[in-house]
């Protein structure tokens, strides 16, 4: 992460993103492969939203996501259970890295279970710590 001065409008677009994200993985027409990409994309958003709010900026530095995710999972307190079933989903998201590997189903169901609250989580964190920011970054 590196210091960036806080962007209403930035932070605004990222929740929007990470809802679109999140609408193209409910999608049954499309591949579990990228469904999935698209369950994370929402995490990562999500997170990336989160860290602009903070006055901070994710880089593209090794582990990224991780330390979205970390830094998110701290400011909104979200407990070691959920930050443990979103790194799952971290990883199951890496995975397509590997040949031969397919996403099942299930764990994309499983996925889905997980990202959607933690998206209401997030909101109700803005909704709570930086109402005005959205105003903001809505109005522009």
């Amino acid at each position: 992460m590196k210091p960036l001065a806080v962007n209403a409008r930035d932070v605004v677009q990222w929740l929007h993103q990470a809802q679109a994200k999140l609408e193209d993985a409910r999608q049954p027409a499309i591949s579990n492969g990228t469904r999935m990409d698209a369950a994370w994309d929402a995490v990562l958003l999500s997170c990336m939203a989160v860290a602009c709010a903070q006055g901070w900026r994710v880089t593209s530095d090794r582990g990224h996501h991780a330390v979205a995710l970390e830094g998110a999972a701290h400011a909104l307190a979200i407990g070691e259970r959920r930050f443990d079933e979103l790194d799952i989903l971290r990883d199951w998201r890496n995975r397509k890295y590997r040949p031969g590997y397919v996403v099942e189903t299930e764990e994309l169901n499983e996925a889905l279970d997980w990202v959607a609250p933690f998206l209401t989580d997030v909101a109700t964190w803005f909704d709570r710590q930086h109402r005005g920011l959205i105003q903001r970054g809505v109005a522009r």
